[in-house]
């Protein structure tokens, strides 16, 4: 489902915990932390000279001597916050500023406009290393991470970024009023954790455009173009209903940036305007998806069918 891009400003945007990642193979790899060395909660060699401004209420400031050498990943809670204490397998969206180890330069910032970002906090997910800090950390809070990160040339490029954890996503399915369906598509049947199925094969001519259905309304704030999405969702090929793609079967939600062409147009594309907790069918022709070409991809000249739930959306900063 996801086509990233390459762009270290992009991928700091889509993931989180790149603090304490050690040096993927590619940007596109770096989904949320990874183990890189002794992190530890009461702050370590590397961060014993970094200095971050407790104040929730503004943007951080961060304050060391470039270049800050790196040579073991660290974590540290700067400012405790009052919620529940981040447990093993919660979504958590977070506001990120990320800086250039080597040089004190701001690569990007939440409060600056970047997105925010989230993360399934899974030992398996994050790595040992994270998941053993970041489940110390309750929501509120601001911490500090040191790490590494590879940009598009393939350099390892040292980082401080520094969150402030926002929330946990919850519920993790839809939840409203019934929707009002065309009947022009198969009807989707939930089990009991939310997972939706099609009771039958798509049937007739697939359509010529992307089209949008909604099965289940929410109540929660709008969707917009550069929100950090977090949803579930499952895909079938229209031609034979088989289904070839569900965030379910892994067990974790997805998130991306809306807008932001890290995933098929007719995700960036359809999924706005939309109230959190909703589910929506979206019926995706070969042009919004991923093209005429079988060769290219093997999902080239099929039409998609995807049912969404709208979990949450992170606005950038107003």
């Amino acid at each position: 489902m996801i086509r990233r891009r390459t762009l270290l400003t992009t991928a700091l945007a889509a993931t989180a915990a790149l603090g304490l990642a050690a040096c993927t193979d590619d940007a596109e790899q770096a989904g949320g932390a990874s183990d890189g060395g002794g992190a530890s909660d009461g702050g370590g060699d590397v961060l014993s000279g970094v200095t971050v401004s407790e104040d929730l209420g503004a943007e951080p400031t961060i304050e060391f001597t470039a270049p800050l050498e790196i040579t073991a990943a660290d974590a540290r809670l700067i400012t405790p916050g009052d919620g529940a204490v981040i447990a093993d397998g919660d979504t958590v969206i977070w506001r990120s500023l990320f800086v250039d180890a080597s040089t004190g330069e701001t690569l990007q910032s939440w409060w600056q406009g970047a997105p925010a970002s989230g993360v399934q906090v899974t030992a398996e997910g994050v790595g040992e290393e994270a998941y053993s800090f970041l489940t110390t950390v309750p929501v509120g809070s601001r911490f500090v991470m040191a790490g590494w990160q590879q940009d598009q040339a393939g350099q390892a490029r040292s980082l401080l970024q520094v969150a402030d954890v926002d929330r946990v996503v919850s519920p993790l399915r839809a939840e409203g009023e019934s929707g009002d369906p065309s009947g022009r598509f198969p009807t989707v049947t939930l089990a009991e954790n939310g997972a939706p199925a099609l009771d039958a094969p798509p049937e007739g001519e697939p359509p010529t455009e992307t089209t949008r259905e909604e099965l289940i309304v929410g109540t929660g704030d709008t969707t917009r173009a550069g929100d950090y999405l977090t949803m579930h969702y499952t895909g079938w090929k229209f031609s034979d209903g088989s289904q070839f793609d569900s965030s379910w079967e892994r067990g974790a939600p997805f998130g991306f940036v809306q807008g932001s062409g890290m995933v098929i147009t007719g995700w960036d594309e359809h999924l706005l305007d939309l109230s959190v907790g909703s589910q929506v069918m979206l019926v995706i022709p070969p042009a919004d998806g991923y093209g005429e070409d079988p060769a290219a991809h093997e999902l080239g000249g099929e039409t998609l069918v995807f049912v969404i739930d709208v979990l949450d959306a992170a606005h950038t900063a107003d």
